[in-house]
């Protein structure tokens, strides 16, 4: 090779070098400004406006037969749903008989709610809601608090906006004058259901 050639040769690889040093200066200017701290302030954030509550009484837990253990966790008991009444902004009626609560506790020891049932409104309206949520440990036992998602399958008509929101909700033991259960096997608890916009 000719010193022509080798100078060529050397001045190629000397640009091949620094376009790979500048690429790994643009990818650790890259790195460093994602690894920076993002200060945390909401763009648009969430609100909530409270657009209806139920009162759901259920049955004595049916205990489940056979081992407690489940392809997705402990399930040992289920809570039929026997009854209740609800009411909101433009809705009431009633909660049908024959829905139930199947809690499990996951392998990794978090709770999770899982009911399925029927609303039906006092014009005649059947509502499917699907309340899904998880059990937030208390300081002790009976300190628990429960955050749902509920899910409405809603006929289209007065009652389709249920279809387009999404709700998150919260379950309570029932106040004082708003008990349902009239036998001491039955017992309510209180969703208040949260339309977030």
């Amino acid at each position: 090779m000719s010193m022509r050639n080798t100078a060529k040769g050397d001045s190629a690889a000397a640009a091949l070098m620094r376009a790979l040093l500048g690429a790994l200066g643009t990818c650790l200017w890259i790195s460093t400004a994602a690894a920076a701290d993002w200060p945390l302030v909401p763009q648009d954030p969430v609100r909530t406006e409270l657009v209806m509550q139920l009162v759901v009484t259920c049955s004595a837990p049916e205990t489940l037969g056979g081992d407690a253990r489940s392809k997705d966790g402990r399930r040992t008991e289920i809570w039929p749903i026997v009854g209740g009444r609800f009411e909101g902004k433009g809705i009431r009626g009633t909660v049908v008989p024959g829905g139930g609560d199947f809690p499990v506790v996951r392998p990794d020891g978090v709770e999770v709610v899982d009911a399925l049932y029927r609303l039906r409104t006092d014009d005649g309206v059947t509502i499917i809601i699907h309340n899904v949520g998880l059990t937030y440990p208390g300081k002790k036992p009976g300190e628990e608090r429960y955050r749902l998602a509920p899910q409405f399958i809603a006929p289209v008509g007065k009652y389709d906006w249920l279809n387009r929101y999404l709700f998150i909700a919260t379950l309570t033991d029932v106040p004082k004058g708003m008990e349902l259960a009239q036998d001491p096997s039955r017992n309510d608890r209180l969703i208040q259901v949260y339309r977030v916009y």
